[in-house]
């Protein structure tokens, strides 16, 4: 029954989709997921709005919650207590970064087993009328070249037929550093969008309560790391198309969070500009 679900809801839909963008961009499987990424980063759209709003609402209860610790300095118990009333209050949520994550799990596990059916030639889950639009069949041979690689396959897959360094697996490796790299960049560029001129705080004392804003920062930092070491992982040991649409994604966030709170983050923007220029200036005449 979860399969029967899991295949009507997701993994078909995603699969009609995929063929329906391969047909009409050329047979390009590539571009097909191009625009798979962009199509799935507009429909997390309000999932990430709602983060950025979140982030507006941590900023607004630091005054708040200063105000509590000193009320309660002395009351360990009672502080907690009032800060969890005043989070639910304004309906702060420390874990809400979670909530673009998980659906985005959930599509590309869909992607993963689409990619999969597209390498066996599997095309059982077509609709009728795709099949006659297309006049593709199941047992149809997918084109997967793309740039440097082949997208249903992976460096692990690679490596174990012509080994680790040979020229074949090599595009498979930069890819997967790639993705890496790109997901860091930018995990810090849209960290650095939403609090460009953010002081450094000075360390807590031991038993101090945090604030939201030191809960939310500690959930990003340690989000920093894992996502690009995640993508890497998986963009080893899975097909190529995964790497390709996770950098993608990564790219199309950065620009959903500029769009999504333009002028904040224009002066973000700028700030990060002058930094960058003054440094630049520091070294010519240093």
């Amino acid at each position: 029954m979860l399969a029967t679900i899991w295949n009507t809801v997701l993994f078909n839909p995603v699969l009609n989709t995929v063929i329906l963008l391969y047909h009409y961009l050329g047979d390009n499987l590539g571009l097909a997921i191009l625009a798979i990424a962009i199509v799935t980063r507009l429909i997390l759209t309000p999932l990430v709005k709602k983060q950025t709003a979140m982030t507006k609402k941590m900023a607004n209860l630091k005054p708040e919650l200063e105000k509590l610790q000193k009320k309660y300095a002395n009351n360990k118990e009672k502080l907690s207590q009032e800060q969890m009333k005043l989070y639910k209050r304004v309906g702060y949520n420390p874990l809400g970064c979670i909530g673009t994550f998980v659906p985005q799990l959930i599509i590309l596990s869909a992607l993963i087993g689409v990619i999969r059916a597209v390498t066996d030639s599997n095309l059982d889950g077509l609709y009728t009328w795709v099949r006659d639009l297309v006049g593709i069949s199941n047992g149809y041979m997918i084109n997967p070249e793309f740039l440097f690689w082949d997208l249903t396959k992976s460096y692990n897959g690679m490596s174990s037929e012509f080994g680790r360094l040979a020229v074949e697996s090599l595009p498979y490796i930069v890819l997967a550093l790639l993705v890496g790299v790109v997901q860091y960049a930018t995990t810090v560029f849209t960290q650095k969008m939403q609090a460009p001129t953010t002081p450094k705080k000075e360390n807590k004392k031991k038993g101090e309560a945090q604030s939201p804003e030191d809960m939310q920062a500690q959930i990003q930092k340690s989000m920093m790391f894992m996502f690009p070491l995640m993508t890497v992982f998986f963009t080893i040991s899975m097909p190529a198309a995964l790497g390709w649409y996770w950098m993608v994604q990564s790219f199309m966030l950065v620009i959903q969070y500029f769009i999504l709170d333009f002028d904040k983050n224009k002066k973000g923007v700028q700030n990060l500009w002058d930094i960058l220029f003054k440094k630049e200036n520091k070294l010519k005449n240093s």
